[in-house]
């Protein structure tokens, strides 16, 4: 239930706090006092989309605020996870939301910030708001699937399982569609993956090749310098007065000194070390002279590799590895279009048998919908019988749906007649706006037990009834009070009296500005607003006396 709502800088309002009890909570004022702002702010508290235009002139920002409790912690607990907040150690649910000039807002639960959207969710979950236009949302296509799907709990289980089966279905129906228009396009992205995936495999690429091509043509297009270089060398170290020769010389000559002073023979071994590396190096360089020959039909064939190599880098590159995943993704991407271009039979099974997964829980939940709706026609008509409407009848029609559809049913909708020996008609074509008050309040009274620790608000409900009918309906709110805590704003005396908690809104004026004021009425001022109500601001004893029997009548 809400026990407070706190609201600054909105619209009309300045500053003004609520302080709320279980029951019925009553608010009634002047047209144009603010009550209808009250509804608006506790519906932009819970989720409604907010603008700057709703702060109070001349202010920086708005903010509202509500404390709600729940029936255990447990409950409070499971309504913080369902919407994805830790469960703490706190006895109450408190919502926060702030918008400042600039457009910027935030918006709290607990105290942590949080998204319009999880606002949206948590105020689902605790308020339920019947408005001055509840008659358009009453006869939309949706209401009678939403009242019968939720009068038991298996209905809202098969609700909540074919609508998640049912987007599973669209997205792959989409998907299927969004194919078929494109299979011409398809068809040509299959072509061009097949042309250059061949082209790619063709070419025979291994990693690295390109750099050992590379080397391999330097090598081969500057061989006459390599092999005048090479020679030379061989030369220097090879030839009669070369290198080695005079290296060995220079043994020879410090091996004999040696035998005169023993510190130069460590200096006769590093020549004689540096002579076997001499001729090492020559017999290499023998060796690599002979392996780097190349003849002309070698070279052309390395010219052509690099240029093939090249070609694959310069389209699918810019380098060798490159091109090499291009052929892995390529292909990847060919055996999936061709899979489903070609060879779509597993998917096809699948698509059937989600359909029929579909359809068979559209049997199921539209079953039990016929079942509720029979259960609760004569039980609304019951409702309505004690409001004044005594020949009123009502039953549930239902065209299921061929194929799969939102919401499961072809049409989904309440018949009704108010009067005796009138045909049943659709309720959206025959039922007027004090029919629909009452119809409304029946379906709340028969839904209260499954919203137990909700607050449930009605913003003038009982607009365009009167006299015994309106004794009727205010007695009918009391009793759904029992079950759940009820707001009502209203005009009437007889809804009025129901209260166990009442406020009344007024305008003030105060330096030139309109701003609305709110005032607990109890015991005698809470009668004398009745009275107001009755025979206004005037009231006789008689308009005193009569507002007490009213209230201790629809007390009893």
């Amino acid at each position: 239930m809400l026990q407070s709502l706190h609201i600054v800088n909105f619209v009309i309002i300045e500053d003004v706090s609520f302080e709320l009890d279980r029951g019925v909570s009553i608010f009634t004022g002047e047209t144009g006092a603010g009550k209808s702002v009250l509804v608006d702010a506790l519906a932009v508290l819970t989720g409604r989309r907010a603008s700057v235009e709703d702060i109070r002139r001349g202010t920086p920002f708005f903010q509202i605020e509500g404390v709600f409790s729940a029936e255990s912690p447990e409950i409070r607990n499971r309504i913080l996870e369902d919407c994805g907040f830790e469960p703490d150690e706190g006895t109450d649910i408190v919502l926060t939301r702030r918008l400042n000039s600039s457009g910027r807002g935030q918006c709290r639960i607990n105290g942590t910030l949080c998204s319009v959207r999880q606002l949206e969710q948590m105020g689902q979950k605790l308020v339920r708001l019947h408005e001055q236009n509840d008659n358009e949302r009453l006869l939309a296509a949706g209401f009678c699937r939403r009242m019968t799907d939720s009068y038991s709990e298996k209905g809202r289980r098969l609700s909540a399982d074919y609508d998640s089966l049912y987007r599973q279905w669209r997205a792959m129906d989409e998907e299927r569609r969004a194919f078929a228009a494109k299979r011409q396009e398809n068809e040509r992205r299959l072509d061009i993956l097949k042309w250059e995936t061949e082209e790619i495999r063709s070419a025979d690429i291994r990693p690295g090749e390109d750099d050992e091509i590379e080397k391999k043509l330097d090598i081969a297009e500057n061989r006459e310098k390599i092999y005048k270089n090479t020679a030379a060398a061989l030369r220097f170290l090879e030839d009669e007065d070369g290198g080695i020769e005079r290296l060995s010389e220079a043994v020879r000559s410090l091996t004999q000194a040696a035998r005169y002073d023993g510190a130069l023979e460590a200096l006769a071994e590093k020549v004689s070390s540096a002579v076997y590396l001499a001729q090492e190096a020559s017999r290499d360089l023998a060796a690599y002279a002979e392996s780097t020959e190349f003849s002309e039909e070698e070279l052309n064939e390395l010219q052509q590799r690099d240029e093939i190599l090249n070609g694959m880098k310069k389209k699918y590159g810019p380098a060798l590895s490159d091109v090499l995943a291009y052929f892995e993704k390529g292909t990847a991407e060919y055996e999936r279009l061709h899979s489903m271009i070609y060879e779509n039979e597993e998917a096809e099974k699948k698509w059937q048998a989600l359909t029929e997964s579909v359809m068979e829980k559209a049997g199921a939940l539209n079953r039990e919908r016929t079942q509720n709706g029979d259960s609760l026609c004569p039980r609304i008509g019951e409702i309505l019988h004690r409001l004044g409407m005594p020949h009123a009848r009502l039953q549930f029609r239902l065209v299921p749906a061929a194929v799969p559809v939102p919401g499961a049913a072809e049409e989904t909708e309440f018949l009704f007649s108010a009067n005796e020996g009138e045909p049943l008609r659709p309720m959206r074509r025959v039922a007027s706006g004090g029919e629909m008050t009452r119809i409304s309040l029946a379906m709340e009274s028969l839904n209260a037990g499954l919203f137990s620790g909700e607050t449930l608000v009605f913003d003038e409900i009982d607009t365009g009834i009167s006299g015994e009918v309106a004794f009727r309906v205010a007695a009918q709110i009391r009793q759904i009070s029992h079950t759940v805590q009820v707001l009502c704003i209203t005009h009437l005396p007889q809804t009025a009296a129901i209260a166990d908690c009442h406020y009344r809104l007024s305008k003030e004026i105060r330096g030139g500005r309109t701003m609305t004021e709110a005032s607990r009425l109890e015991g005698k001022a809470h009668i004398e607003e009745i009275a107001q109500m009755i025979s206004g601001k005037n009231f006789s004893e008689n308009a005193f006396k009569s507002a007490e029997e009213l209230c201790r009548s629809l007390k009893k």
